[in-house]
């Protein structure tokens, strides 16, 4: 518990922010230019969706400070790295925002509209719009070419809110509720089973080169999201990231063999990982909404025969 409050505080979120960007500028930043995989702008905003508004500063302030120093250790240097703090806090924010305005006026009876807003205005728009201020910054301050680092932040963005800000957002919430990310004591072994057999079998899948096996990891998420528990579902794109984004990594697997650019190959892999999500999500949030309402039904049934049952005195 006391362990959960500390990563979830500001300094916690900053350090967590530092290791997830720095991590992503030194491996993913294959052009020289901005960086092509990014994921701690997705835990930012995960974090900020179970805060109130009003509580944000000292997690953006940390978490700018990260920025900071990661783009001027690791990335386009220390004249850059204060306008991309910016950029990066403030995307996270407006991913925030959204998210809980389309949770507000969506959630849970219209989540059709709740995803098309979600793809739409978290996944298109904010890179959009953080990829045309970062690229400037970096054309201004570096001289970096604009289409090109353009086309790398939004697609590395976009698919890293996509991907990534649905796990971050339970995982905080659980945090900031005091509850674990694990399944229960009854379900826990039916869970490590699951998850052990879509371990084996992605890392069979990415060891192979054989394309058309992609698509059994990605139906294996979509089936299980259908039938499973979120508590497991959740550590579904953990393991695909783990595992595949290793393999690919170290030139092995489908993806690897690929006739382009190794930064290519890595968008690529980041592109199947938010496809997996894509088609995942929406089973995921229908399946949401049928317990909510079912859990709804069954407590005005107790509280309907609670009443049936009384008599006078």
């Amino acid at each position: 518990m006391r362990l959960n409050r500390l990563l979830a505080g500001p300094v916690g979120v900053a350090v967590t922010f530092f290791v997830l960007a720095s991590t992503t500028v030194h491996f993913a930043r294959f052009s020289g230019g901005v960086a092509m995989v990014w994921v701690a702008g997705a835990m930012l905003a995960g974090r900020l969706i179970v805060l109130p508004e009003r509580q944000w500063m000292p997690w953006l302030l940390w978490s700018g400070v990260a920025s900071v120093m990661v783009t001027g250790l690791y990335g386009l240097g220390w004249l850059a790295a204060v306008p991309f703090a910016v950029v990066n806090v403030a995307e996270a924010a407006a991913a925030a925002l959204i998210w809980r305005r389309i949770t507000e006026a969506f959630w849970p009876d219209e989540t059709v509209e709740w995803l098309a807003a979600f793809y739409i205005g978290i996944g298109l728009s904010i890179p959009l719009a953080s990829g045309g201020v970062a690229t400037l910054v970096a054309w201004a301050f570096v001289g970096l070419p604009p289409v090109e680092n353009f086309l790398h932040w939004i697609v590395g963005h976009a698919l890293g809110l996509i991907a990534c800000l649905p796990v971050f957002t339970f995982i905080y919430r659980r945090a900031e509720r005091g509850r674990s990310i694990l399944p229960s004591a009854e379900a826990l072994p039916v869970s490590l089973l699951v998850l052990f057999c879509f371990a084996l079998l992605t890392g069979l899948v990415f060891v192979l080169d054989m394309r058309a096996l992609l698509v059994f990891p990605l139906l294996f998420f979509v089936v299980g999201t259908a039938v499973l528990d979120e508590e497991t579902v959740v550590f579904f794109p953990i393991l695909l990231i783990l595992i595949g984004g290793t393999l690919t990594g170290l030139d092995m697997g489908p993806i690897a063999q690929m006739d382009v650019d190794y930064g290519d190959r890595i968008q690529f892999f980041q592109l199947y990982v938010g496809v997996a999500v894509l088609a995942a999500l929406p089973i995921s949030c229908e399946r949401t909404r049928r317990l909510q309402e079912l859990r709804v039904m069954r407590e005005r049934l107790a509280l309907f025969e609670g009443s049936g049952n009384r008599h006078p005195d």
